[in-house]
């Protein structure tokens, strides 16, 4: 088959200023299971917007950019909804910095039961499953040297994950000012950007192929410091009179925020 055909349907975003979708959110309450519970999550999150002294902390897991869902998150950052963001690599970098570059998910043809190309074919065409999307291999392999060219133009030294996101950020406002992007539109909200887990994502291969070319040419090289981002969460947590967090699926960027509160009071105990 041939790799047009199966990348020819891109993912569309949901753009959630479309429509007003607190009605059906209001019906929900009288409803139950996780119907009842969003509608309470969402009053919540209202306190937490009204509370002037609050400082949103969004915690994101998951393939919620393939998914259709960034423009959804960019409005939270557009709209200041949030003051923080802890991500996974995937969503940051694989996702959302990859689109921002110029590329696209694509809606797998057929269905997972029954799919039209089997992942042994998807490997010869070069071609990334995520469930029933798809993304080029060759067009993830340009993310994987865009990131190195941006950790290349670095000081050689440790930096938080949050301190990569930024340059992320800044290369992107100077080659792709017109992209919708939360990497981008973080950086221009000031909006800190944590990802514990940033080897685990296309970051990881960039991060490797910089020091494969630093170690080459006898020059250090830079390096992520996890344990700074833990300590700059930790200092946002003391420095703000309230805090809530905003969870969209679970794993590290839940534990890692809830691990603030701990951090920031060893912080204070020393």
């Amino acid at each position: 088959m041939a790799k047009s055909r199966l990348l020819a349907r891109p993912v569309e975003h949901i753009d959630v200023t479309a429509f007003d979708g607190r009605a059906v959110v209001d019906t929900y309450r009288s409803a139950a299971f996780q119907a009842r519970n969003l509608a309470e999550g969402a009053d919540v999150f209202a306190e937490m917007l009204e509370e002037p002294r609050g400082v949103v902390i969004l915690t994101l897991a998951g393939s919620l950019v393939s998914a259709g869902l960034k423009e959804a998150l960019l409005t939270l950052v557009e709209c200041d909804m949030v003051d923080v963001i802890v991500a996974t690599g995937a969503i940051v970098v694989d996702q959302d910095f990859f689109e921002a570059l110029g590329f696209r998910h694509y809606m797998a043809p057929g269905s997972v039961e029954a799919p039209v190309a089997s992942d042994e074919e998807l490997r010869e065409l070069g071609i990334d499953r995520i469930y029933d999307t798809y993304i080029d291999e060759a067009e993830l392999q340009v993310c994987d040297e865009t990131v190195a060219q941006v950790l290349d133009g670095m000081a050689a030294r440790a930096y938080s994950s949050r301190e990569v996101v930024r340059e992320m950020g800044q290369y992107l406002a100077r080659s792709h000012g017109d992209a919708r992007s939360i990497v981008l539109s973080a950086y221009r909200k000031d909006v800190p950007v944590f990802v514990p887990a940033l080897s685990d994502s296309s970051a990881g291969f960039g991060a490797i192929a910089h020091r494969a070319r630093a170690s080459a040419a006898g020059l250090p090289h830079i390096a992520f410091d996890s344990a700074k981002d833990f300590h700059e969460l930790a200092r946002i947590k003391l420095a703000a009179p309230e805090t809530g967090l905003l969870m969209v699926g679970g794993g590290v960027p839940k534990n890692f925020a809830q691990d603030a509160v701990v951090a920031a009071r060893m912080l204070v105990e020393g």
